[in-house]
């Protein structure tokens, strides 16, 4: 009686483990699909040894690995990237949608080009589509909790950036609808990543008149500076508490706010832009040494020296840093990109097993941990950005970084992995049946981040940032159930 007990008992549970667990995986997955994915990589521990504890190694590599990734673009891509827009001449906005953007989407771009090409597997289109709704909601309500008072944005970056980045979503939406992107379908997306720069690049050729249409002639919006010489009479502009810039020869007026409101006001554009094009900045800008041990630091900053040290000596060696040696900055710009390829791979690696061996499925794990891993580089430049005054940067940079996402890190891997299966006439499979709904619920979020703000009247504060994470909370519950097969239900075969 006993041993038919037990045996009762193990069935049961084995029914459940392969069953009705299994029975929450992605629409168009199957019990034993998740583990495939696995076998790409070097086994280091098998599936019993991982599911038997061993797998919190793999954890704690991803966290190293993740601290790694934010140390390489914040302390030698991003300043690389700015080296790149002094000698090119670029004004921030500009670097900001473009160069910085770029350099923020690499690790999605590197993430999802292994998922694509090497492994075959679904975690990173997850990753991009969490990405996307995390640099949209996320970055944003981030910013908005950590900074110590509330900042004014400009309207015209934000619309902008949403405009451009929502069409880019329409873009993907109508390509992705069924379920497989074609040759000429990735071409044009290519087309699109092509046009993106265009746009951006000549922004100053048709900004101007925008704004004046709609600024002075349907008094919608406002701005925290003008480049006109005097506001119109009858104008929501001319209502503003306008000043004109002292510094300023060619007539620029910008906006009086209380005193409890960080405004970005033209002097301070005009510093940083200064800084930005190399005009002011100091001849010897040299980071804080590596070996400079923190005495006066609290306990926790004195630890967290000591644990990112091996990585920082390891990058030291790796990559020479562009403000010590600003003439190999051509060279750190290319050992950035593959430390971020390589970074990048052995993120998919350890979250990959972590994901088998507590049976999620790798889009789910690409939709949350991955994704929040990989925009940490946007979250942590746009929050530094904020505090030091560049308001334009900050928000434009994550936005920017979205259509990249949308049209390098996915339409590049797809375009190379449709002309290597030119000849043979298959096409790239999306990978879930339930992007379409995720895609739509991402041109959601962006009005609804839109919306947020200009209720606001474009301001960050502590309220807008608790807003934008509930609505980001709320978004990525409904993908994640999306993709769990909740509204979908698909029954696998026996």
């Amino acid at each position: 009686a006993a041993r038919n007990e037990s045996n009762f008992l193990a069935t049961s549970l084995r029914y459940l483990d392969e069953q009705l667990l299994f029975d929450l995986l992605p629409r168009g997955s199957c019990p034993g699909d998740n583990d495939a994915p696995l076998d790409e990589f070097p086994e280091l521990f098998t599936l019993e040894q991982l599911r038997s504890g061993w797998v919190v190694l793999h954890v704690f590599a991803a966290i190293y690995l993740f601290i790694l990734l934010a140390i390489i673009c914040n302390d030698y891509f991003l300043p690389t990237v700015e080296c790149i827009c002094e000698d090119l001449h670029l004004s921030k906005d500009v670097a900001a949608a473009t160069f910085m953007a770029t350099a923020t989407s690499m690790p999605e771009f590197f993430t999802n080009t292994i998922s694509t090409l090497i492994l075959d597997s679904d975690m990173g289109l997850g990753t991009i589509i969490g990405s996307l709704m995390f640099n949209t909601l996320g970055v944003a309500g981030l910013a908005a909790l950590a900074i110590n008072k509330p900042v004014q944005l400009d309207w015209w970056p934000i619309a902008r950036d949403c405009v451009i980045y929502i069409f880019n979503t329409i873009v993907l939406l109508v390509l992705a609808w069924g379920g497989s992107i074609s040759f000429v379908e990735s071409c044009i997306m290519m087309g699109f990543l092509v046009l993106y720069y265009l746009i951006t690049f000549n922004n100053n050729k048709f900004m101007p008149a925008i704004r004046v249409f709609i600024e002075d002639r349907m008094n919608c919006c406002f701005s925290t500076r003008y480049d006109l010489t005097e506001p119109p009479e009858n104008s929501a502009k001319a209502q503003l508490p306008l000043k004109k810039d002292p510094l300023s020869g060619d007539g620029l007026f910008v906006v009086n706010f209380p005193e409890n409101t960080s405004s970005m006001s033209s002097t301070a554009n005009l510093t940083h832009s200064k800084s930005w094009n190399g005009e002011d900045e100091p001849e010897d800008q040299r980071p804080e040494s590596v070996f400079a041990y923190p005495h006066s630091a609290s306990g926790f900053m004195k630890f967290w020296w000591i644990f990112v040290l091996p990585l920082k000596l390891m990058l030291r060696v790796i990559i020479p840093h562009p403000m010590r040696h600003r003439k190999l900055y051509p060279l750190s710009f290319i050992m950035c990109i593959i430390t971020i390829g390589a970074n990048a791979y052995l993120i998919v690696w350890m979250l990959t097993a972590f994901g088998v061996a507590i049976h999620v499925p790798t889009i789910v794990m690409g939709l949350t941990f991955l994704a929040a891993g990989s925009t940490m580089p946007e979250a942590v430049s746009s929050l530094i950005s904020l505090r030091n005054g560049e308001n334009g940067i900050g928000v434009s940079n994550s936005l920017g970084a979205n259509s990249l996402a949308i049209l390098l890190s996915l339409g590049v891997p797809w375009f190379i992995k449709n002309c290597i299966n030119y000849g043979s006439g298959e096409l790239q499979q999306v990978g879930t049946q339930g992007i379409e709904y995720n895609i739509l619920i991402l041109i959601v979020s962006t009005i609804a981040l839109y919306i947020i703000l200009s209720c606001s009247g474009y301001r960050l504060t502590k309220r807008v940032g608790v807003a934008l994470f509930l609505v980001y909370a709320i978004f990525i519950v409904l993908q994640i159930l999306i993709e769990m097969n909740v509204f979908f239900p698909l029954v696998c075969s026996s």
